[in-house]
């Protein structure tokens, strides 16, 4: 079928009736809905909802369904699994389709080294597994994260994540000993500096905040047990550091003994044109957590640690589910398509693409201030103001909400909720694409002219 294909005005009638259920039976605490729709099946890079309405998906389930939609390889994978065996607990007994994963990752993964791997069921878990394992192995206790740095909804992948602080309203108190510092945005950053035009600068600036103000005066240096950091921030607003940033930082790293650890949730799996997000800064960090494409999507999630500090008091990382026989398959299948289907070089063909087409939109529009992204993962900042770079949510709002009525799943994301995020399938054709940016430049400019009256939500 065409996509997209707007047969009655969203949300239709069927949709409207679950979103009333929704409302009624499901906790606001699992999130205010983005946009009104509700999917019947999808394909490919595409979504059918319950009322036969068809969207282009640039948002991919937070950018974890990198295969897309009723991928065949990925549905018999499941499918053969599941009239095998669907369960086997890897604290009791041996799983073949877990053993058969984590060599794989182990063998793929950035670095030379003896590793293991612990697996969970998101990435939220994996964080927690990761900040296990880092205590345990150093026998120190601080930590340090990024300020727009989002980790998850566990108590402790709350505790180090700092992206929205109403996220953590009423539920503390939180995991002890994590002091957050700056991210180095080039965009904008507490220091003033043009990090497109001086990247050494702003390395330089982030750096020395770390080093000379928070090691040794915030925090003791010989008790950080790591530093934690996503390679490209996702929900701060795909935010994107110098490219010597992590060489400096895992210099920091060595030089006073603390684990380098890098959050792989949203960059890993093909999101950025490599397997895994880090390859694009050179480095070989200590721990590597994997979640959302993973299993295309379904739940599981793992942390890539050299032996040494992968291993843990016996059962200490153990959950029911985790790398069950059916979701390592799909993780396994997930891993074929991308090797079979050249998905990493479509990654950044159709990226490159789309990167081209956005940032013409720079110079058209006074409200788009800033382009960024890598492979499929970009986002457009959209602002009151080029010169004071002031955020405009209210404006990204609309832009979405337009651009889901002409077909498109648009999200918005960012630490001011004033980014559109392009996240899709991996699967995305050029076709999609350019129909896409279409439907993004018309959004942008119906918002503008103000014949958009509604806005989706954001988190608060």
């Amino acid at each position: 079928m065409k996509a997209p294909y707007i047969k009655i005005t969203p949300p239709g009638p069927k949709a409207k009736n679950y979103l009333k259920l929704d409302q009624k039976y499901i906790s606001s605490g699992s999130g205010v809905k983005l946009l009104p729709i509700v999917p019947e099946y999808g394909e490919g890079s595409t979504i059918t909802d319950v009322d036969g309405n068809v969207f282009i998906d640039f948002l991919s389930g937070a950018g974890a369904a990198v295969t897309g939609y009723s991928h065949p390889i990925l549905v018999k994978a499941v499918q053969d699994q599941v009239s095998k065996i669907q369960h086997s607990m890897l604290g009791y007994t041996y799983n073949i389709q877990a053993i058969t994963l984590a060599q794989r990752l182990a063998e793929m993964s950035p670095g030379k080294q003896n590793k293991k791997i612990a697996f969970g069921l998101s990435g939220s878990d994996a964080v927690d597994i990761a900040l296990k394992m880092a205590r345990f192995s150093t026998k120190k206790s601080w930590v340090i994260t990024f300020i727009g740095a989002y980790h998850g909804q566990t108590y402790g992948s709350a505790s180090l994540s700092q992206f929205q602080g109403s996220l953590k309203k009423d539920m503390g108190p939180f995991v002890s000993n994590i002091v957050a510092v700056p991210y180095p945005d080039p965009y904008r950053n507490p220091w003033g500096i043009d990090g497109y035009k001086y990247p050494d600068k702003l390395t330089e600036a982030t750096i020395n905040y770390v080093e000379n103000y928070i090691l040794g005066h915030v925090v003791p240096r010989d008790d950080v047990a790591m530093i934690l950091a996503e390679p490209i921030q996702g929900d701060g607003g795909t935010l994107i550091p110098p490219s010597n940033f992590f060489k400096e930082l895992k210099k920091i790293c060595d030089k006073y003994g603390i684990l380098l650890a890098i959050d792989e949730v949203q960059t890993g799996i093909g999101r950025t044109g490599t397997w895994f997000g880090i390859e694009h800064f050179g480095v070989e960090p200590d721990i590597m957590i994997l979640g959302k494409g993973l299993a295309s999507g379904m739940g599981l999630s793992a942390v890539i640690a050299h032996k040494d500090i992968a291993d843990t008091t016996n059962g200490s990382l153990i959950f029911t589910p985790a790398a069950n026989p059916i979701v390592s398959s799909a993780a396994i299948a997930t891993l074929d398509i991308i090797e079979k289907e050249k998905l990493l070089a479509n990654s950044q063909e159709v990226g490159s693409l789309l990167l081209k087409r956005f940032m013409k939109l720079l110079d058209k529009y006074a409200i788009v201030g800033d382009v960024r992204g890598k492979g499929l993962m970009i986002a457009l900042d959209i602002v009151k103001d080029k010169k004071t770079k002031e955020p405009d949510r209210e404006m990204t709002g609309k832009i979405c909400w337009r651009a889901f009525e002409m077909g498109l799943i648009l999200p918005s994301i960012g630490f001011y909720g004033n980014c559109l995020r392009i996240v899709p399938p991996l699967v995305l054709t050029k076709d999609l694409a350019e129909i896409g940016a279409d439907i993004i430049e018309q959004a942008i400019k119906d918002a503008i002219s103000g014949k958009v009256k509604k806005a989706t939500s954001t988190w608060s």
